[in-house]
């Protein structure tokens, strides 16, 4: 007779919502807003920061003959700040890189990310300097991507 091994699962409670989200409107398209943010942060590659990757998630749709407005994820960060972060508490991982919604609604682009202030809350990283910084930084990234 086969043993059945029955898993148990964690749940570490997150208080992660759409509350916990930062919303701006942009004045480019979908494509345009990313290969921004792009140029944005590869042009500080040599503060540490990089692009992981983009995923094009209208693409997955085409490829399963599904509609779905211009919807991309940009993946981007510094990963000597990321890995202190991790350090300070490996929960983190769970959402790093740095992660950017740009979409289209109602031909209307919306540039969506983590207010991470509020994030720092549901980890070990209360008041820490690191985040008041990449606070600022994806403020920055996102407005600057914002405009023409």
């Amino acid at each position: 007779m086969k043993n059945i091994l029955l898993g148990f699962i964690v749940v570490v409670p997150m208080a992660l919502s759409a509350s916990d989200l930062i919303i701006k409107t942009g004045e480019l398209g979908v494509n345009e807003t990313i290969s921004k943010i792009e140029k944005i942060v590869e042009s500080k590659a040599k503060s540490g920061l990089g692009v992981f990757t983009i995923i094009d998630h209208k693409k997955g749709a085409d490829k399963v003959k599904l509609k779905l407005a211009d919807t991309k994820v940009i993946l981007f960060g510094n990963p000597k700040i990321g890995t202190k972060l991790i350090q300070q508490d490996p929960l983190t991982a769970i959402d790093l890189p740095l992660k950017v919604l740009v979409y289209s609604k109602n031909n209307v682009t919306q540039i969506v990310y983590r207010d991470l202030t509020k994030w720092s809350k549901n980890f070990k990283l209360e008041g820490s300097m690191m985040i008041g910084k990449i606070v600022k930084a994806l403020d920055d990234i996102t407005t600057k991507a914002s405009q023409k």
